[in-house]
Formats: C-alpha cells, structure tokens, sequence
C-alpha cells in the first residue's frame, strides 16, 4: 500500500492512438506531484494502435502506466472502469483525473491540484481547472466561488478535475446513458446533491483540444434533448425547497441594510438568514466587485433598507414575506423601476392586507421600507446623472409605486419618516466612493463566458418553471402547509380552515394562508397566531374565470400570464402540502406542484345549487382538474358519494366531518344543559335563527313560520347580516328586530344558551358548523334534510329533519315547533342526546384519517 500512486489518471481512449501518446508523455512529466499512475482504458476501440500504444508504455514504464481493454460502452463507461480498477488496486490512492487521449496536461498541474485539494475542507470534492483551450484557441475564466445552484443550469465544471477518492467511495460514477455528451455535468450534479463542492484552482494548467467537430460539439448540438432527460431524472432535485436552501447558502437574494446600523445582512428569508452581518464597507467593496466581474462574483439582485419597527410590524402581522415576495415580483415585472416604496398604515382590527395604488407618485415620509433592485443601485453610483438616483440627495425624493401594507393594532409611530431616503442616498454616495478608488480594468485576463450571477431569481424558471419564489426556509422542512382560499372574511369555510390549521400547527404541522382573489384577510385575535404568514396572490388579486370555457358548465380558471403563472406556482412551491379551498385561480396550479414534490388536497364543503337545482360551484370545478390532486377532502359522505359517483377513485377521498368553530365555555355548556332538563313545563319555547341572511340559508322562510305560529308563547331571536344579498329579509309584521352577528365566543355562548331550539330552513347546505355548535349546548336542531344536514342530526333522535321541497318546508317546520313547544319530555330527550353527540364531536377526530396520510410514519 505505501507504494500504491496516490494520484491515478484514467485516460479512456477510442480511435485515438495519435494522441494517446501526447496525454501519456504529459502524465509521465508530471514536476513535484505525489506518485501517479496512468490507467488507459481501451474502450473496443477497433484500431490495434490504440492497444500498441498503451502496451509500449506500459513495458517501458512498469507500474505507471497501465491497460485496461474492455468492450465500447462509450465514454463513462470507459471512465467507471479506470474508476474501479484504481480504487481497488491502489488503497492509498487518494485522487483521481479523468483525462481525455486528446488532452494535455503541463508539467506541474497534478503537483498543484493536489496541493490544493490537500488543503481543501472535507466538503471539497473536486477541484477545477479554467477552460483553456488549444487547437481553436480560446481562454475562458471559471473563476469566483462554487456554486452548486449555478452549476445546475451552466457546466461550471470541466472533466480534467482532479476528484477525491471521497467523491468515489460514495457510490458516485459516470451515467454509462450519457453517451452522447454532457456526463460530466450530470456527474458533478450529482456530487453536489451528494454534499460535496468543488473549488476553483487558477493557473491550473490543464489544456483542452477545442476542434471544430467533437463530441462536444455533437452533445451542444443535442443540447435540449440532453439536457431536458437530465433534469426528467433530476426533477425532485430542483424542486423550489431545495433550490431554496442552495440560494440562501450560495446565492442570497437580498441585502438587508436597517436602519441605524452600520452593517448589512445577506439574505433569502428575511427571519432566517444564513449569512452574519458584515460591515457595510465591506459589503460595498463586494457590490463593486460584482458590478466589475458578475460572472464570477455573487452579489444579491435586491437590496432593502428597512426601519427596525417596520419589520417588528410586518413580523407580528405575518406579512414579512408576502412583502419581500411582492416587491421582487413586481420589480422583475418592470425592469424600469428603480425601487419600491413600502408604507404601512393602521387597519381594522383583525384585518391586514396589501395594496398597490397604480402609477408611481412622491414617496411618503412615512415609508417603513425601500426594495430596489441591486443593478439600478450600482447604477446610479456609476452614473450620478441616472434618472431614478438624481434626486437622491435633494428635497424631493423620487416618484415610485408604492405598497401599503394595513396592518391590525399598527403603531402610531410608524407613520413618522425614519429616514429611509436619507440612508438610500447616503448608500449612493458609499458606493460611488468605492468604486472610485476602484480600476475599471478586470483582474482576469481571460474571457468569461458565464452569464451575470445578479440573474439568479430567473435560474429558478428555467430549472423548475417557477417565478419568484416565497422567500421562506422552514426550520421545520417536511410540514409546511398551505392553505389556499379566495378570501378570509371569517364566513362558515374560513372558520374550518382556521381549525384545521390549528390541528396541524398542535401537531408540529406549520400552516400558512394564500389568498387568491382579495388583498385583505380577516383573522380573529383568537387565531391570529395559527398562520405563520399571510401570503396574498399577486395585486391586484381577483378571481377570474375563463370566457367562454366551461367544464359540464361549471367555469374553469382564466390563464394568467406565463410570467404571472409561474410568479403564482413560486409562491406555493415553497411549501409541502398544499390545501386548494374554493380558489379558482389555484385549480391550474395543482398540476404543477405534484410535478415538484409538493403533495395536493382539494377541500370541498358543499354542492351548490343553481336557480334550477343543478349542482354548480366548487366540486364540478374540482372534477376538472381532478388529476392535479393527491386527493378530496370532502365534509360529508353524502359529497364523497356524489365525487364518486362523477369519477373521482374512492381510495383518493377522505371524508373529514365538521366539527364546532370555537372552543366554547365548559362552564357555560354544562349551565345551559343542566337547565334545559330542568326547565319548567310552562316556559316558553326559544327558537334562534343564525347565520348568513341570503337566499341560500332560507331566512325568507322565516316571516312565514313565524307569523305561522303567531299566539303560541314561542320566543324568537334572528341574529346575522346579509353576505351576497342586497338587503336583509322582510321579517315585518314579526315584530322581531334583526340583530347584528355575533363572532366572539362569549356572544355565541350567550345565544346558544338562550335557546331551545336553532333553526335551519336552507335550501342547500354543506355540513353546517351551527349543528355542532349548538349541540354543545343541547339545543335541539330543527333543519331541512339537504346536503349533509341528516349525517350530523338524527331525525326524532338528536334533533328534527323537515323535507327540503320548496312548499313543503314552511308548514313542516311550523309543525314541529308546535310538537316541542307542546311537548317539553320530548325537548329535554332531543336535548340530553344532541348534547351528547355535540361532545362527542371534535376536529382531532374528524381530521384522524387525513392526518394518517399526512404523517406515514405515525399511521399505526
């Protein structure tokens, strides 16, 4: 082992004698290197040279240089059986160099290669080489750090590395499939994927023969169709949440000057940094360097200036993210602008949202922060008569779009000017000076054919077809989940969310809310802290439906842009479940998702019904696109029938039942249950109607059977508002006084317990949350038998059902209200039983089996 050559050279050849004889003599002239072999691999080649040649040499130089004959399997095959041989011959061999027959090597390139790779940290796989070429002469540079995000979309890399026996011994060779070109690239892809790096090595002095026709010329030729199979073989590598993490640690996306401090911050997710703050002079100098090399060195594409309370703000409203993502989509949107400006102003409370104001207008002193793309920046420090940067350093600032962010609970001080202005023009001026002191001359001689590395957003398109990707890096990866909804106004589907949601974050799930058709959302302070972000979709945001184009009649999502689709899927991608709830403008990127990993439910609540009795809405939609979903998560079984029924597979259903929305008082349940079965024979029945006030809920019905009952001793409370209707309903005559909703706990309570009875006369339901609400309290439900109303009350058991036909429902329910007020045995049974089967209800339970799905690993 002490004599095994520490370094091997394996050199395939195939119809190449001539030259095998100048690669050998270059090997065998290696100065000052670590003992080296050569092993020539004759890979079938039909020329009897090739063999003669590698013979001579062998018999000349016994132990340096060797034959390896095997039948023609093409150029990585050839390589992984020089691989093999070396590693199982030589023990102590420590490295290894692929070298071409028509390469050369000068004299001292193996001695400096393994220098620097002896010196290199564990992590260091490989070092390269710049591109160096004879034959056609050309010199290009590969200089500045590795990066592994770079290299999966340019071959950075070239095969006359010098390889670690570490890269080997994990399993790594050449793909025998790539015959046809580009086998190193997918080679070094996959190191990287394995954790290992290379470095560049400068000087290096390895020489490429560069001919005309070449099999590097055929495989650039064949370039898409190569390269479109790699990625094919690849797809769950480049996935957004991987890239994600390769762009923090490599390539950040931001700069993070705040205020006050002298130092900035490189970063990609504003609250989890992978960089340490640095002096902001030497943070400049980088800039400048980037500004005169951006091929070789990184700089970030956008650069914030923020106020410490403005972030504080956009922290406690969940909106950080959203913010940072927003301004870079609407940034690569228009090249033009310079820079957004960011204010943020006191909403209602619970309420938050984001807008943009078309056209740009006079900053306003109290903007919190500026987002500006890093190349108009180095501009205007290059060219101080630049448009955007003139004003800088006068009065009036320049015009920019500006966000406004409403924030709940803002802080009065936000809207004092921290001096953002100030610190962008005093960062102008910084710059200009370094670069002052700066050569314009490049420290590199050679050409650089790369491509800027200010254009790593748009390396995420062309890898994985997203746009901007949210700018977020769990520390929790595996279970972030998305919730998808058109709106949060905190009507009967937002509330399942929430508890949903708040399931999943119990369960160490972390849940985040993507609205697709508002820019505001109304979170109640008991959940505020559900969601860890609010994301909206790209403003302005609005649900639009395709013109003209229908599935069975139900409407399918209009196609934005491609940019707009692709800044959409990058929003999304950055999570690994996705919960699509009534969002049209998600239906079309289900599809897209699945393709990167990201696991896909489509949540449906209700068939509604159109003016006739058809079923319209959300299921029919969702059968469109039923391909782009791992699975449905239906409220009832009655849906999972119809979803089956219309083709959906059963084994892709998971039925997750309603449970109540807010966790009512014990105290207050066990009260209202104890004097329900006490009540005196002679009290009056109270009968409470709750909920949205439109057409579809029936209240229309309700002058009828009360003015039915008129003289009966019943009491009667309508508590809500009308939602998509215009006015409220004719109750004249009732003398009953319509009262505003209630949407605290305590005042659901309240009503609760007041009741006997909770009426429910819609003309289509889902699985209403009211019934298990008011079970809770014993109230006795009294519903028409529609959607899935006779899975959650049992008829003459838990509760009353009354036909759902148009003229039956009036006379029906005026019935049953008779039968109880009469009948106080019968209201106390009916009462005991819903009060037990509203206790027995629960969202852990409903969502058990979901939640097997979610988590494999603890199904048993």
């Amino acid at each position: 082992m002490s004599d095994d050559p520490e370094l091997a050279v394996i050199i395939p050849v195939f119809r190449q004698p001539g030259l095998l004889a100048e690669a050998l003599e270059d090997v065998l002239a290696q100065q000052g290197a670590p003992r080296c072999a050569a092993v020539v691999v004759d890979d079938g080649c039909p020329l009897p040279e090739t063999a003669a040649t590698a013979l001579a040499y062998a018999r000349r130089h016994p132990g340096r240089v060797l034959l390896l004959r095997r039948p023609n399997g093409g150029l990585p095959a050839a390589r992984n059986s020089g691989i093999d041989f070396a590693l199982k011959a030589w023990p102590g061999c420590r490295a290894l160099l692929m070298l071409d027959a028509d390469n050369r090597l000068r004299p001292h390139f193996l001695a400096r290669a393994a220098a620097a790779l002896d010196a290199a940290p564990p992590q260091i796989g490989w070092v390269f080489p710049d591109l160096d070429s004879f034959g056609l002469p050309q010199n290009f540079s590969l200089g500045g750090d590795y990066s592994a995000f770079l290299h999966l979309h340019e071959n950075l890399c070239d095969a006359g590395s010098l390889i670690a026996r570490r890269v080997f011994e994990h399993g790594l060779r050449f793909d025998p499939r790539l015959r046809d070109g580009f086998e190193d690239w997918d080679f070094w892809l996959r190191a990287a994927e394995a954790g290992f790096r290379g470095r560049h090595l400068p000087e290096a002095g390895f020489l490429y023969r560069k001919r005309p026709e070449s099999m590097l010329t055929h495989a650039e030729r064949a370039r898409d169709a190569i390269l479109g199979g790699m990625r094919l073989q690849a797809r769950h590598s480049l996935s957004a949440r991987r890239l994600l993490r390769l762009e923090a640690e490599e390539l950040p996306r931001f700069v993070l000057t705040r205020l006050g401090r002298d130092e900035a911050q490189l970063l990609t997710d504003p609250l989890a940094p992978r960089h340490p703050p640095e002096p902001a002079a030497a943070l400049r100098r980088r800039a400048v360097q980037a500004a005169l090399a951006p091929s070789a060195q990184a700089f970030p594409p956008f650069w914030t200036f923020a106020s410490e309370a403005g972030l504080a703000a956009l922290t406690g409203a969940k909106l950080l993210h959203n913010v940072f993502w927003q301004a870079q989509q609407i940034l690569q949107a228009r090249p033009a602008l310079g820079f957004l400006l960011v204010e943020l102003l006191p909403g209602a409370p619970g309420h938050r949202g984001l807008r943009l104001p078309p056209g740009a207008v006079p900053h306003a002193p109290r903007a919190q922060l500026i987002i500006a793309r890093s190349d108009r920046l180095l501009r205007a420090a290059r060219e101080p008569d630049f448009a955007w940067a003139a004003p800088l350093g006068e009065a009036a600032s320049p015009a920019a779009p500006t966000l406004k962010v409403d924030l709940p609970d803002a802080d009065p001080g936000l809207s004092e000017d921290p001096g953002i202005f100030a610190r962008l023009a005093e960062e102008v001026a910084a710059l200009r000076a370094t670069m002052a002191g700066r050569s314009a001359l490049r420290d590199e001689w050679r050409d650089d054919w790369r491509a800027g590395r200010l254009r790593t957003p748009g390396l995420h398109q062309a890898l994985n077809g997203c746009g901007a990707v949210l700018p977020w890096i769990p520390s929790q990866p595996g279970k972030q989940i998305g919730f998808v909804l058109p709106v949060f106004a905190f009507g009967g589907v937002e509330k399942v969310v929430l508890n949903q949601a708040a399931v999943l974050r119990r369960r160490g799930w972390t849940p985040h809310l993507f609205l697709t058709g508002t820019d505001q959302a109304a979170i109640p302070a008991g959940f505020a802290d559900v969601f860890e972000t609010v994301q909206f979709f790209p403003l302005p945001a609005l649900e639009r439906a395709a013109p003209g184009q229908h599935y069975f009649g139900a409407p399918l999502a209009a196609a934005p842009t491609p940019a707009g689709q692709a800044d959409r899927l990058g929003l999304l991608a950055a999570m690994d479940v996705v919960v699509n709830t009534h969002a049209l403008a998600g239906q079309g990127l289900m599809g897209l998702l699945r393709r990167q990993g990201v696991r896909t439910y489509l949540g449906l609540h209700l068939n509604e019904r159109g003016p006739h009795g058809a079923p319209v809405g959300n299921p029919l939609t969702g059968l469109a696109y039923e391909a782009g979903y791992d699975g449905f998560l239906c409220v009832s079984r009655a849906l999972r029938d119809w979803c089956i029924g219309q083709g959906v597979p059963a084994g892709k259903i998971v039925v997750l039942p309603n449970a109540a929305s807010y966790a009512a008082d014990p105290a207050r349940i066990a009260a209202a249950c104890a004097a329900r079965q006490s009540r005196a024979p002679a009290a009056p029945l109270r009968v409470l109607f709750l909920g949205r006030l439109d057409h579809q809920k029936g209240p229309d019905r309700l002058r009828p059977i009360i003015l039915g009952l008129a003289g009966s001793g019943i009491e009667w409370r309508v508590v809500g508002h009308p939602v998509l209707e215009a006015d409220p309903p004719d109750l004249s005559g009732t003398g009953i006084v319509i009262e505003p909703p209630a949407e605290e706990g305590a005042a659901l309570d309240a009503l609760y317990a007041w009741a006997d009875v909770v009426l429910l006369p819609s003309r289509f339901e889902g699985a209403p949350l009211t019934i298990a609400e008011a079970q809770r309290f014993g109230c006795i439900l009294l519903a028409t038998d529609t959607g899935a109303v006779a899975e959650a009350v049992q008829h003459g058991v838990d509760g009353l059902l009354v036909p759902a036909a148009e003229e039956a429902v009036v006379a029906a329910c005026i019935a049953q209200l008779r039968r109880l007020a009469a009948d106080p045995d019968l209201c106390r049974a009916l009462a005991a039983r819903a009060a037990a089967r509203g206790a027995a209800t629960d969202w852990e339970t409903s969502m058990a089996g979901w939640i097997r799905l979610l988590e494999p690993e603890h199904a048993a």
